[in-house]
Order: C-alpha cells, then sequence, then structure tokens
C-alpha cells in the first residue's frame, strides 16, 4: 500500500512517473510534518533536482534554521525557484542511519543543493566526511553538486567574503576581525561609510548577525 500511495504521489497529470520522484516518495525516511508552501512539481519538468536538508533529532525542531515543519526556512524558496524554471526540486532530509539508500535515490537526480549546516550531521549522529566522500563520488559522475563539499571547505566561513571583497562582486569594506583591537579599528572606520551586517565566522542558522545603522544616519560617501 505504501508504495503505491508514493506511486500515485509520484504521477504526474499525464498519468507519468520520474524514477526519482518514485524513489524520494517511496524509499526516503520522511522527516517534515509537511511540505507547506511548495509549488506543484512541473507536468514536465527539464531536470530532476532536490534541496538536502538534515534534521537534528536531539533538538527540539530539529535546528534553529528550521520551521515548526522540519523544513529550513529557505527551503520552499530555493524549491519553488528551481520549480519556477520548469525543473522539478523535491525537499528531502539525510537521515545517516539510511546513508546507502539516500545516496541510491540521488544518483537519480540531475543536481544536488545541499543545504546542511556545518555540524549538524555530526550532531545528529552521523558522519560529516561520509557524507562528503559520497557527494564527491557523485561530482566524479558528472552530478552537479551546489555548494560542493571543497567549496563548503575552503569558502564556508565568512571570512571568504574578506577574500573576494577587491573582486567586482566583493564589496571593499568587508573586513574579518580575530581580535578586539582589530573589531574596534575595522568596524569603527566601516561603520561611519555605511550600515554593516556583522556575522559570526561559520553557520548559517540565522544566528549571531547583527544590523547596524548609525542613529542619525550620516555616512561618508566614500570608504577610506
Amino acid at each position: 500500500d505504501s508504495v503505491a500511495g508514493a506511486f500515485d504521489k509520484a504521477k504526474n497529470e499525464e498519468g507519468k512517473v520520474h524514477k526519482a520522484h518514485l524513489f524520494v516518495e517511496a524509499c526516503l525516511i520522511k522527516v517534515a510534518s509537511d511540505d507547506d508552501g511548495l509549488l506543484p512539481q512541473p507536468k514536465l519538468p527539464k531536470k530532476q533536482t532536490c534541496v538536502v536538508q538534515i534534521y537534528v533529532n536531539s533538538h527540539e525542531i530539529g535546528g534553529t534554521d528550521k520551521s515548526c515543519n522540519g523544513h529550513r526556512y529557505d527551503t520552499m524558496v530555493f524549491c519553488n525557484g528551481m520549480i519556477h524554471a520548469g525543473l522539478a526540486c523535491y525537499p528531502v532530509h539525510y537521515v545517516h542511519s539510511q546513508h546507502d539508500v539516500f545516496f541510491a535515490v540521488m544518483e537519480e537526480m540531475d543536481a544536488i543543493l545541499v543545504r546542511c549546516n556545518p555540524g549538524q550531521i555530526k550532531q545528529d549522529g552521523g558522519d560529516q566526511q561520509k557524507f562528503d566522500d559520497a557527494m564527491r563520488a557523485l561530482q566524479a559522475k558528472g552530478k552537479p553538486v551546489w555548494p560542493s563539499p571543497d567549496v563548503m571547505e575552503f569558502m564556508g566561513a565568512k571570512d571568504a567574503l574578506t577574500k573576494i571583497k577587491d573582486l567586482n562582486i566583493g564589496m571593499p569594506d568587508t573586513g574579518t576581525y580575530y581580535s578586539d583591537e582589530e573589531f574596534i579599528a575595522g568596524f569603527k572606520k566601516t561603520m561611519k561609510f555605511q550600515p554593516r551586517v556583522i556575522k559570526q565566522n561559520r553557520g548559517s542558522s540565522g544566528e549571531g548577525i547583527w544590523i547596524i545603522n548609525l542613529k542619525k544616519g550620516d555616512y561618508c560617501k566614500e570608504f577610506g
């Protein structure tokens, strides 16, 4: 009955079923209580994609980046963006106890978006290295994984924004501070130029972020 139900859920309006969608419905452990906000999948999707999350069972709602249904706050935004582009996109959770099954399902995807906050796989009892190696194996087969484990390792910290500050995609008043003295000097200089967003060096759960504005709004026209 469960397989038949998954088959019916994965079936599009033409009565066809894509293997990736069927496997998501029939094989993966359903962690979220609902998929509220998710748009209907395209009738004839150009590609099959998914957004991968991790639910920390020891946390009251699975992590500070989660909504009450167990999905990340931004998961449906990513999924719906892909759907608007004509791609099927499924919100899924990596459960370390079904590692092999999970990555067998990932084999059927054309692209994978990874939205697992650093440290959460380990917090849930999983093995980050095992997860990363499995994603690298998919990459080696030509499957796009965004971000890749290597990008997360070398560019996952916020100091990556400082490294690119002089590129045309960066902002010259970006800084990384490792001491009180560095912060005091850098913050005062940049604060006079324009509003500041201050973040901790790692994490994407929405914690440890402050937006700061000058009370009088009398900013300098140029930085320096």
